[in-house]
């Protein structure tokens, strides 16, 4: 997994390339986990470039999704792939998350929501 963090203003997006599994989601989580607690709670996820995902990884996604939303942020994803789509919905967990197709509309969100 590569991971690239990007700050747009009160909007912290992240660009998740590769394969994500409970070898390296934590990482990504603990990523995400300190924008969250250094009050960066709006968070863009990019997927487009998401290979692969497990059960745990997403998981993980939920509880930072729910953290976010604890916080008065959200978690946001972009292009996720069909498998991840499946895997979410498989899930059932693919309703809690607002899906865009780029990061611009997904950034932009964040500033209609303010």
């Amino acid at each position: 997994m590569e991971l690239e963090k990007l700050n747009y203003g009160h909007v912290i997006l992240f660009r998740v390339s590769g394969s994500l599994d409970e070898g390296n989601v934590c990482d990504l989580r603990l990523a995400i986990v300190d924008s969250i607690k250094g009050k960066r709670n709006c968070v863009v996820l990019n997927l487009q470039s998401v290979e692969m995902m497990d059960q745990v990884s997403a998981g993980y996604l939920l509880e930072c999704l729910q953290m976010a939303r604890r916080k008065g942020g959200d978690l946001k994803l972009v292009g996720p792939n069909t498998f991840v789509e499946q895997l979410f919905r498989f899930l059932g967990i693919w309703h809690y998350f607002e899906v865009y197709m780029t990061e611009t509309g997904a950034v932009e969100s964040f500033k209609l929501a303010a």
